[in-house]
């Protein structure tokens, strides 16, 4: 069995951060989080907020606002456009690269700080 200086249970935004500040102050440190991907083949490095929750809304929402501008507030700017439509699937997919983009970057802060 391992021996660790340091244990953060939990890789969300606050355990994230403090086990790379304690890998790169010299502790030996582990990170654990029972979360897994929407793939189910990886850890859901960020948490909740950055697997499900704050991030992934906020880039739904992002999508939904652009749609009603298009529909509403367009032609006020000198902007007219033909029929709006909604694409459910390609704003999951967006949102799930945000998702990927943000996971891989704390996975790579990880293995930066071993």
């Amino acid at each position: 069995m391992s021996q660790y200086d340091v244990v953060v249970i939990g890789a969300g935004p606050g355990g994230y951060v403090a086990a790379i500040r304690a890998a790169q102050l010299g502790f030996k440190t582990a990170c654990v989080d029972a979360g897994v991907n929407k793939a189910g083949n990886a850890p859901a490095l960020g948490g909740t907020c950055l697997n499900v929750g704050c991030i992934p809304s906020k880039a739904l929402l992002q999508s939904s606002e652009h749609f009603h501008a298009a529909q509403h507030d367009f032609a006020e700017h000198g902007i007219t456009v033909g029929d709006v439509k909604f694409d459910a699937a390609k704003m999951i997919e967006r949102k799930d690269a945000i998702v990927t983009k943000l996971t891989g970057g704390v996975k790579f802060l990880f293995q930066k700080t071993k």
